[in-house]
């Protein structure tokens, strides 16, 4: 039962104070003492009337109905009720308002900027920690969106979250001290606020449905836009664009329709507010003066508070509306951030790998969760400072095992031993840290040659020389030095300015850079015009020997000098050794050299 009730009516607030904890309790006491020291400034306003209208000094408190303790502390402080006392104890009152009044706008932007930056920090800390396999089962779209325009979102939903809490507690305040002033007319005007809230909440629930929608409109927005940017030449070559703009165009109208939708029900219900609460307001008064002979003064007090809550009504309900409108991008966040915990990578920290030695494949074997089996009982040892190339055709397995080796998928069986320890027993970061991973598409940011070598190191002496030997190693140190800003240079959108083989020598250098033990060229001259091969191809057999290289071909031509080559197929290396050995013992290899030959 109680939970039910948290669910239907705190979950919101539940999951800001995951986030902010106890400091959301203080925020809730700044808002009270403003209404309080606020309430009590207006209700003083009475006797100063009736001192203005009687005399030097007040009579009787009795119209200010269960308020007149505010007068009796004034006595009780050693102050006689005159005009002049009681103005100024009501300036005191508001201006410890207005004090308090700033702490709470300063606390509410400092919590605002600790929950936005706590909630990003852990989007971001889930993607990295995220598990590669767990990674491509996600909606690129929905990853994408979420980390942008549903973040945004959630600054907002915040915001609005919380000023719908703020004008909730004033709101309270302003009513209670309205029952304190005249109990009667309170309850009535409760009862008939409450009654005309039935028809806002149709419009909060209509106005939430259609924010979810707008978040999964979104995603698939998102997802489109990323791949009309990815294959643009593709869709511009054969002139698909125009089919594929009518897709786009069609989910922007979806969203243009919901937003549309919500735009109307807040139009709606601010239209309304004002005139049925004031209807309310005016039937109560009436009933009130005629039917139950309440007492006129205490009944404009309890208006002034009634109508400082008319004001909170409103402000409530445009907040709440706002947050409502914005709830799309806190589910999707919440959703986003649980699908990174299911998904995250867990990582055994007590031996961390310094350096890669040795290198030993036992009946591996790889199975998706679909029931797809990849590789079969792969046996392979890698020696150090040797180069291994694996060959086959297009589904062999040739990918998923260097993907197996680097430490994106683990064995469905089998093992991978390290250093002659079984990886399952290491720290897979570090692990990781001891490769260099080339591939057919090379990595390029959109900054300059240093920090896309580096990384985004610091320009210190020491990294400056690590840059230079990485640039020289990769053979790209003639082509920087040649350029006007040389490694300040700016590369561009994927490295729009400079050619194919220099932004896979940009890759090598960044490789070359993080010190490596073991070098994986995936395909990375596949890509290239025949010259740039041969040049790329040169910068590999230059680094033959000085690291452990694992090399993924399509071309056979470029692995003629490796030490071991491995034919794949249908996820078992059928046959291992020199090039001259395969093409004179293996048939299927000498057909696949044979035809590239030919061709």
């Amino acid at each position: 039962m109680f939970e039910k009730i948290f669910n239907k009516y705190f979950r919101h607030f539940g999951f800001f104070y995951s986030y902010i904890g106890p400091k959301l309790i203080l925020l809730i006491l700044m808002s009270l003492f403003v209404g309080l020291l606020d309430g009590f400034g207006l209700a003083l306003f009475m006797p100063i009337f009736q001192i203005a209208a009687d005399g030097d000094s007040l009579s009787t408190a009795d119209n200010m109905g269960d308020l007149k303790f505010l007068l009796t502390g004034i006595e009780w402080l050693g102050f006689d009720l005159t005009l002049n006392s009681v103005v100024v104890f009501m300036v005191v009152l508001f201006f410890l308002k207005a004090i308090f009044k700033f702490l709470d706008g300063y606390i509410k932007i400092k919590l605002q900027n600790q929950f936005v930056k706590k909630i990003r920090f852990q989007m971001v800390d889930g993607l990295s920690d995220l598990d590669y396999k767990h990674f491509l089962n996600l909606d690129s779209g929905k990853v994408q969106n979420t980390l942008s325009s549903e973040a945004v979102k959630i600054t907002y939903g915040f915001l609005s979250y919380f000023n719908s809490i703020q004008h909730l507690v004033l709101l309270l305040v302003y009513i209670g001290l309205a029952f304190l002033s005249n109990f009667q007319f309170a309850i009535l005007v409760s009862i008939g606020g409450y009654l005309s809230n039935f028809l806002f909440r149709y419009f909060f629930s209509r106005t939430e449905k259609e924010s979810i929608n707008l978040s999964s409109l979104g995603h698939q927005f998102q997802s489109y836009l990323i791949q009309a940017v990815h294959n643009f030449k593709y869709l511009k070559a054969t002139d698909y664009f125009s089919s594929y703009n009518l897709k786009l165009k069609s989910v922007i109208n979806q969203i243009e329709h919901g937003q549309k939708k919500i735009g109307i029900y807040g139009s709606i219900m601010a239209s309304l507010r004002e005139p049925i609460i004031l209807v309310v307001v005016m039937i109560i008064i009436l009933i009130q003066v005629n039917f139950m002979e309440g007492s006129l003064s205490t009944i404009i007090l309890s208006l002034v508070f009634f109508y400082r809550s008319l004001n909170y009504v409103v402000t409530l309900q445009g907040s709440w509306q706002g947050f409502i409108s914005n709830i799309g991008g806190v589910i999707s966040s919440v959703n986003l951030i649980n699908d990174f915990k299911d998904g995250k990578e867990t990582f055994n920290k007590t031996d961390e790998i310094k350096k890669i030695s040795a290198l030993d494949i036992q009946s591996a074997s790889f199975v998706y969760p679909n029931g797809f089996q990849v590789l079969k009982q792969v046996n392979l040892e890698i020696e150090p400072l040797k180069t291994y190339a694996f060959v086959g055709e297009s589904g062999s397995g040739k990918t998923t095992l260097v993907n197996m080796l680097i430490g994106l998928f683990h064995p469905s069986e089998g093992k991978i031993i390290v250093n002659n320890q079984d990886r399952s027993e290491v720290d897979l970061s570090s692990y990781r840290k001891r490769f260099g991973y080339i591939t057919q598409e090379p990595v390029i940011f959109n900054d300059n040659i240093y920090n896309n070598v580096t990384l985004w190191a610091e320009k210190s002496e020491e990294n400056l020389s690590k840059f230079q030997k990485a640039v020289s190693l990769a053979n790209i140190h003639n082509f920087i030095d040649s350029l006007p800003e040389k490694e300040s240079t700016r590369l561009g959108d994927n490295g729009v300015m400079v050619s194919g083989g220099q932004k896979q020598r940009i890759s090598i250098a960044r490789e070359l850079y993080k010190d490596v033990d073991v070098l994986i060229f995936d395909e990375a001259t596949s890509a290239l015009d025949s010259e740039t091969e041969k040049l790329i191809q040169d910068n590999i057999d230059m680094l033959m020997g000085k690291f452990t290289m694992i090399i993924i071909a399509h071309r056979l031509s470029t692995i003629r000098k490796v030490d071991t080559i491995s034919l794949m197929d249908k996820g078992r290396v059928i046959a291992s050794g020199k090039f001259e050995d395969l093409v004179s013992e293996n048939g299927q290899f000498k057909r696949m050299v044979e035809l590239q030959e030919f061709n």
